[in-house]
Parts: C-alpha cells; structure tokens; sequence
C-alpha cells in the first residue's frame, strides 16, 4: 500500500506514526524544492535514511563532529573509489575511527536528517512499500517515540531561533563589553566564536564548520541568549511567487536550448510553488548532470589539480561570496578537482561553478 501528500495537510508526525502503527515495510520519501530525504522502515521501525543534502553525508557530519579531519577524509574516499566499500567501513579499517563511533555518528546523523523534516513548513511525501534491502543499507534501531518527542522539541525551538536569526544571512558579533575569561564554552562554541571575529554571515559558519542550519543556528542561539553575541545585519529574503505551469513549460524550453543553468533555478521555483511536481525535479536532476559532464568534459576534468596564479593573500580583493571563499580555501596545488567535490559540503554542480568563475577570472590554473 502506498501513500502520498503534502506536509501542511498530513504532518510528518501523522506520516510516521502511520507507519509505525500499520508496520510498514518500505521507504518514504520527502521533497522539497532541490533536497530529498529517504527514510526506510521495516515492520513499523525506521532502520535507515538517506538524503542529497552534502551536510547530511557520514563524511561531512564526521567533520562538523571534529571526529576527522579534511585529509583523513580525503584519504578515506581514496579508498572507497578504489574498493567501493562503505565509508563507515574504512574508517574503521584504516583506524582513523572505532567500529562504535561510526555507530554512534551514523545514528545521530539518521535522527538529524529526520529532525530536520520537522521544520519544514510544507513539501510533498510518498511511502512506497517496495521491499527493503538491507545489504544496501547500514542499518540501525531507532526508538521513534523518543525521535517523536525530539522532533516536535526541535520545531518549537527553531521557532525561537528564527525570532533571532530571521535568516542565514544574519551577521552575530561579539557583545563589545563581553569577557570571554572563564566562561564555560564547548568546542564547537569556541570555533563559532571564532569565525564570529571575522565578520561572517551565519550562512558562511555554517559553510565553514560542514554543518546543519539547526546545529549551528542553536549554538548560537545559546551564545546570543547568554548575552556572549548579538545581531547586527537581518535582510530579509526576496519573495517571489509565478504560476507553477508557466514556470514549468519554460524550464523545458531552456532544457531544449540546452540553457542549463537558467533551466535549473525556473524548475526550482517550480517546486516551491508545487513540491509533489516529480517532473521538476527529474528535470533539475537532468539539468545538472548535463552541466556536470560538460564541465568535465571541456574546462574542468576531475583529475585535474587546481593551483593559484596570484598570492592566496590577495584573495580579499576580489569580493568572493563565502561559498567561492569556501572552494578556494581548498585549492592547495595537490588536491584534484574530484577531491575538492568529495570533500566539500557543497553539491557537486556548485564546486564546479565556483571553479569555472575562478579559472575565468584568471585567479587559478588546473595542472
């Protein structure tokens, strides 16, 4: 039996419960605009999930845990190109992990991407009761009540946070008068704080730390409520709303120009305006492959290594957005084009934009 809607008719606590109660055997689904999350149940339990958002891979929640570092993953995702074992596995095979810290980290990093689908506000479901096949998946045992209780926790909190950071593109800085002698602060506070010295939007310290919108946004939530940090800068978004149908037909008319990258955007939109449109989203899928191949085909081959034409001090003069400070930050003449993507929590078809602009810009070279 299957069973499809949208979230602001039938929430997600509803969804679950649903198959929890009917002991469902199969994976449900969840769209909204580019980002796609799985969660596969057998007999009502969830054992394990997926989703395309780069943060929410084993390797960047590693990193955003401080359990790895960026050359030990790179090291790790050698290995798996060339053995196809599960990343998990080679960690611990490497000793670069213990058997019970990838548990742990897998767990965690299944109850984050579900969390998070407690703070969308609408996107398009289905459960499919397609069997489930558990050599494919690294399995784990989840107490859904407790996921349950978790997740609605979460949503009000978000609400609370959203009060404060309206948007990732608020900017928090340091109280002038705070004194940071003897406070008690974890880690990941301590690096927050730091990347706060250096003027950033919360949507480049999220970049920065390979983090979630919500691990971040809380921590500094609880700075903000200590009185550590305030908000100086809160644009608020654009807004913007077109007729699904229009949006659609002239997404295919630039599939069929081959204008890629205006395509993808006006599909996005579509999504936005219509979540359980599949067609959209197979056509952004399309879009972004084909831009892919012809970076990799023409300007940009993955085996190739990306070095600087100018002094990497010199870098600020060129107004680079956080996500292209991100990339560059990762051009260190050794690493090719294929590992800067593996290693980056941005999507693929990003790393490689930011590439192209700054190779036509005349900042770097591929060797």
């Amino acid at each position: 039996m299957s069973l499809s809607g949208r979230l602001n008719t039938m929430d997600l606590p509803e969804v679950l419960q649903w198959c929890t109660i009917g002991r469902k055997t199969g994976s449900l689904s969840f769209v909204k605009e580019k980002t796609k999350v799985h969660i596969f149940m057998k007999d009502g339990k969830i054992i394990s999930s997926a989703s395309n958002d780069p943060t929410k891979q084993l390797g960047q929640f590693l990193l955003f845990l401080g359990k790895i570092t960026e050359p030990q993953l790179k090291h790790a995702f050698e290995i798996h190109l060339q053995s196809r074992l599960m990343l998990g596995k080679i960690l611990v095979q490497e000793n670069l992990l213990s058997q019970e810290d990838v548990e742990k980290a897998l767990i965690m990093r299944t109850e984050e991407v579900i969390y998070d689908l407690f703070l969308w506000e609408d996107g398009y479901f289905h459960f499919s009761s397609n069997e489930v096949h558990p050599e494919d998946l690294i399995l784990i045992n989840m107490d859904i009540n407790a996921l349950l209780f978790e997740g609605i926790r979460r949503k009000d909190e978000w609400a609370r946070i959203r009060a404060v950071f309206p948007t990732n593109d608020v900017i928090p800085s340091l109280h002038a008068d705070v004194d940071l002698k003897g406070l008690n602060l974890t880690p990941l506070q301590k690096k927050l704080l730091y990347l706060l010295t250096l003027n950033k939007p919360v949507s480049e310290i999220i970049l920065e730390l390979h983090g979630s919108d919500f691990l971040v946004c809380y921590e500094l939530f609880q700075l903000f409520e200590k009185e550590i940090i305030e908000v100086t800068v809160a644009p608020p978004p654009p807004v913007e709303s077109l007729s699904p149908a229009q949006l659609f037909n002239k997404g295919l008319e630039l599939m069929q120009g081959r204008r890629f990258q205006e395509a993808i955007p006006t599909f996005q939109e579509v999504l936005k305006l219509d979540p359980q449109n599949a067609w959209a989203s197979e056509q952004i899928e399309k879009a972004e492959q084909a831009i892919c191949q012809e970076y990799y085909c023409t300007s940009i081959p993955s085996g190739k290594v990306p070095y600087f034409l100018i002094p990497e001090a010199s870098l600020t003069r060129y107004n680079l957005t956080h996500e292209e400070g991100f990339v560059a930050s990762r051009v260190n003449g050794t690493w090719d084009v294929k590992s800067i993507v593996m290693l980056s929590p941005l999507r693929e078809i990003e790393i490689l934009q930011v590439l192209d602009k700054l190779i036509k810009m005349e900042l770097i070279a591929l060797k």
